[in-house]
């Protein structure tokens, strides 16, 4: 009688760690089939509502996050900025807030989000850039700093800076439809971000 219970133990057993590596295995498989990769796009003409709709359809991508932009110049003291403003849906896009407002109130004033390196890509007039005293000092008080917006037609709008991203973290952004009614033709869609699912390993 206890051969047989140990027999029937053994078998049990056996089944029990078979169960439990298939059941690895098939997790394993599954992580891998739902990885996921996010980059960024950029095309030399505009992309039109339609052929946005076109990407979204294309199979193996899951999501595509037009981005609307708009070449600027950003002044902070004596400090400026040239680059490239990006306007994106702030609910959808895959941004990685560092720190941010509870309350963004949309109103005359641009609301921009700067990315955790942005600060150090700003330089005076001598070509020199900020120190990292004076980046962390910005960092810190960023609430109550004023930034000057000027668009390639030499418009000029004032903006606060709402959140410090740690991802993307070399870009300023703000909400897509704040910037088409700041700026109108100077804003436009010729990129975006593809999110894509990697292919299982064979």
């Amino acid at each position: 009688m206890r051969e047989r219970n140990l027999y029937k133990d053994i078998v049990i057993g056996a089944a029990a760690l078979i169960l439990t590596v298939c059941g690895v295995q098939l997790c394993s498989a599954y992580g891998k089939e739902q990885k996921s990769y996010v980059f960024a796009i950029q095309s030399e003409t505009e992309l039109t509502e339609a052929l946005v709709e076109e990407i979204k359809k294309i199979s193996g991508i899951c999501r595509f996050e037009p981005v609307s932009s708009a070449m600027v110049t950003i002044q902070l003291e004596e400090y400026t900025l040239e680059t490239n403003l990006l306007g994106v849906d702030l609910e959808t896009f895959p941004l990685n807030f560092q720190e941010a407002e509870e309350r963004i109130v949309m109103g005359n004033t641009s609301a921009l989000f700067f990315g955790a390196d942005v600060f150090s890509m700003f330089s005076d007039q001598n070509g020199k850039s900020p120190g990292q005293r004076q980046v962390q000092i910005w960092i810190k008080q960023r609430e109550k700093l004023t930034v000057s917006i000027t668009d390639e037609s030499g418009r000029r709008r004032t903006g606060k800076i709402f959140g410090i991203l740690k991802s993307p973290e070399a870009v300023v952004c703000m909400d897509e439809n704040q910037m088409k009614e700041n700026f109108g033709k100077s804003c436009r869609t010729t990129g975006g971000y593809i999110e894509i699912h990697a292919q299982p390993a064979v």
